[in-house]
């Protein structure tokens, strides 16, 4: 049954294209392909921003949600050193009871605390491709608001030594994060033209580098205050941004590509012209819009998650989900998770070593902005693995610095950290975004970006729960030898990369499915001729 349906809305796509093909250009039956892909190759990124910046501003809109994403990884680390929350949380380990500073939160609960959040985020992601398909890209986002605003109200209303409440609560909000930053890489894949695409998805990336950093101002705002509020307020101003997108939701376009395939071509057309404005040639990027849905149907008539792991989408699939696997195996987790202790090592006091990790995280903002230039200069391929490379490098020299105890190794690992985090945040960090967003198909794209992050969060969960037993002074106590660990793991990532990481910049959908297709080894996609090749 939904093989005949699928049919026949490509069989209605074919009549539709077929309308408006009227003046016939020699391109056959890549006509608006062809015409659409050479004015999408002319436009710079700077004429591209004029001509769309509609666009280009409801693509950073929906990309909120990921800020949340950022601001809950990084307030669960932060709360753990607020005194006032492990005394409601922790227990007393000795001394005066009116003492907050001799209280703590159990190894158990903060492995749990730190982890639980991924763990919603899996289910969440996972869920992006029925409830976008269903209800399209803005209803996902309205859904996730819903759902993280009641767990927010959970988390601020808990009462004291009521963990199992609170981790409810981080639970059900990591299911809303986990759609969040799903559906925003979606959304600026589908409504971005192509030379803002690198832009847009890396967004994604920024958004929640803004989150983190925003995560530590709170907690060093309120993280001295003696009663509840300490930790509740931190809580409470998530309440913020899923307000502001439920507010913006009701304005903000939908995706063309999910209007097209739900058969309401006029709707499509018109978010077109409003998103690019009069001088566009709405019915054009249309035609491209159906002719590349009309290509993707003659590969695969359904859009299950089973089809993701079949064909030339099982490579498309494995790609999006590797990034994310390498993101962590590059050990962004130890080095940035841990540059608070790097720092005190280094001699700081523990309120200079928090200002110093509240620093590091806002080079990371300045990496992440430095990339909007870059993606499009570079390339995605070039970046992601030079990135992956730098990053070994500085991992090992953590690691060889680390046999020293005297001060001078340990400046070096401090400043280390610093130099990661720019290399990390103008590399792997957004091309992760970017490239798992542009190699999925049009056509399974909500449930292959749901895979990818379903595979970000089951990676970061392990990761979190693992490292802190390495590093830990009372477990493997390995401290900066763990650098050997991630640097092992980030070269054997380096050298998959170099085979695997295509070339992504330039490439319309259309060209992108092609080259699938034909198998392109990924380090010629950036130089193949498809044309060519036709002839």
């Amino acid at each position: 049954m939904a093989s005949a349906d699928n049919i026949e809305k490509a069989e209605t796509a074919q009549s539709d294209i077929a309308s408006y093909n009227a003046k016939e250009a020699p391109y056959g039956n890549l006509t608006a392909l062809a015409q659409a892909a050479a004015t999408d190759h002319a436009l710079t990124t700077l004429q591209a921003i004029r001509l769309y910046w509609r666009a280009f501003f409801w693509c950073l809109f929906m990309c909120m949600g990921a800020l949340l994403w950022g601001y809950d990884s990084q307030v669960s680390g932060g709360l753990l050193s607020v005194p006032a929350f492990r005394r409601d949380f922790g227990g007393l380990i000795g001394g005066d009871p009116s003492n907050t500073n001799n209280y703590v939160l159990a190894a158990s609960w903060q492995s749990a605390f730190n982890s639980v959040s991924s763990v919603g985020g899996t289910f969440g992601a996972l869920s992006l491709g029925y409830i976008s398909d269903k209800f399209g890209r803005r209803g996902a986002v309205a859904f996730a608001c819903c759902i993280s605003v009641v767990a927010i109200f959970i988390q601020f209303f808990t009462p004291p030594h009521k963990n199992g409440m609170l981790l409810a609560g981080k639970l059900i909000n990591g299911f809303a994060l986990g759609m969040y930053v799903s559906s925003a890489g979606s959304y600026c894949a589908e409504v971005s033209p192509l030379a803002l695409r690198g832009i847009t998805t890396a967004s994604v990336n920024l958004w929640i580098d803004l989150g983190q950093f925003m995560s530590n101002g709170v907690i060093r705002g309120t993280g001295n205050r003696v009663d509840a509020y300490a930790y509740r307020l931190p809580f409470a101003l998530q309440w913020i941004f899923p307000a502001i997108l439920l507010a913006g939701l009701p304005f903000a376009p939908e995706s063309p590509w999910w209007l097209v395939r739900k058969g309401r071509t006029d709707d499509a057309r018109k978010t077109i012209q409003r998103l690019a404005g009069p001088t566009i040639d709405a019915n054009l990027q249309l035609r491209q819009i159906q002719e590349t849905i009309v290509l993707e149907e003659q590969y695969a008539t359904t859009s299950r998650f089973i089809d993701c792991f079949r064909g030339s989408n099982l490579r498309r699939t494995t790609i999006a989900m590797m990034v994310f696997v390498l993101q962590q195996g590059a050990g962004v987790v130890f080095v940035l998770g841990f540059s608070t202790y790097f720092f005190e090592l280094a001699g700081f006091a523990d309120n200079n070593a928090f200002n110093l990790g509240v620093g590091v995280t806002a080079i990371g903002v300045v990496g992440n902005l430095l990339t909007f230039y870059t993606v499009n200069k570079f390339g995605r391929r070039f970046i992601f693995n030079w990135s992956m490379a730098a990053c070994t490098v500085v991992l090992l020299l953590i690691g060889f610095l680390s046999i020293s105890s005297a001060q001078g190794p340990r400046w070096a690992v401090a400043a280390f950290t610093i130099i990661y985090n720019f290399i990390y945040q103008t590399g792997i960090g957004p091309l992760g975004y970017v490239i798992f967003a542009e190699v999925s198909s049009a056509k399974l794209r909500s449930k292959t970006v749901g895979l990818g992050i379903w595979t970000n969060s089951l990676c970061a969960m392990v990761v979190n729960i693992v490292v802190p037993y390495l590093v830990n002074p009372d477990e493997a106590n390995l401290g900066g030898y763990v650098g050997f660990i991630f640097g092992g793991i980030a070269f054997a990532g380096t050298i998959w990369a170099w085979y695997y990481i295509p070339e992504t910049k330039n490439r319309t959908v259309d060209e992108l499915d092609v080259l699938f297709e034909r198998e392109v080894p990924a380090r010629h996609f950036g130089t193949y001729k498809i044309h060519e090749h036709d002839e």
